[in-house]
């Protein structure tokens, strides 16, 4: 469904449309085709996402959607640009009443690459995107210093005395799927986020850098938990679970 999504957006792109009007077209138009196959496919299911905030169908359902069919809109209509993502992810409860994300998925369509959960990453055929491929999302290391994903339209008000507190490099990209996408494929050692973030917009990035092993949380350490009232979050922290303790403790002191 990622994929689809992505490859209708990657189409709609090269239209004629301008540019002040193509992300909200784009993404209603990839919004659109997700949630009408998940109505056909799961008709019984709730899905959730920006176009109906306020619903309270979810709090009850056993299996609900997150879905994020375009992250990323500053980078999706800027030309060239690469770091712009599908988000999807499926929370359900287990028999004894307990939520979780269980599938999940982040399409980054201008690699024709869609990262899963449980380690998987498939790859979508070339042709469908046009002009030339674009390179890594940030360029290779040229070092071992630890290098943090931070968003290039929201820094955080601390990230250079973080930085330089731990004597890392921060990488300034769009959309959080493509700064997730950095820390699962090793470009970068950590994503920090202050600027809120709803539930479909982190839901599938929880999903993939948990079940891949790797760490997921708020800034403090706690743990981020889906399908509640509460829809927008403060912060979000992702990274490899070797440098978690030690970005939490250097992060406290500016809470």
């Amino acid at each position: 469904m990622a994929a689809q999504a992505g490859r209708l957006l990657t189409s709609l792109r090269a239209a004629k449309i301008a540019p002040e009007d193509l992300g909200a077209f784009a993404e209603g138009e990839a919004q659109a085709v997700m949630v009408d196959r998940l109505a056909v496919a799961r008709p019984d299911d709730v899905v959730f996402g920006e176009w109906d905030p306020d619903s309270n169908a979810r709090i009850h359902a056993d299996r609900v959607w997150f879905v994020d069919p375009l992250d990323g809109v500053r980078s999706y209509v800027a030309e060239g640009r690469p770091d712009w993502a599908v988000q999807v992810a499926l929370w359900e409860k287990d028999p004894e009443g307990v939520g979780g994300i269980t599938a999940c998925a982040i399409a980054m369509p201008a690699y024709g690459r869609v990262l899963t959960g449980r380690g998987a990453t498939t790859y979508q055929p070339m042709s469908i995107i046009p002009g030339p491929t674009p390179g890594p999302l940030v360029p290779p290391r040229a070092d071992d210093r630890l290098r943090i994903a931070v968003s290039e339209a929201a820094e955080p008000e601390f990230a250079e005395d973080l930085a330089a507190e731990l004597d890392a490099t921060l990488t300034r990209l769009g959309s959080g799927g493509g700064k997730t996408a950095t820390v699962v494929e090793d470009e970068c050692d950590a994503y920090i986020h202050t600027s809120g973030h709803h539930q479909w917009d982190s839901a599938a990035t929880y999903g993939v850098v948990r079940q891949r092993g790797l760490h997921a949380s708020h800034l403090d350490g706690t743990d981020l938990h889906y399908n509640i009232d509460e829809i927008e979050f403060p912060d979000l922290l992702v990274c490899k679970p070797d440098v978690a303790d030690r970005i939490i403790g250097a992060v406290a002191q500016y809470l």
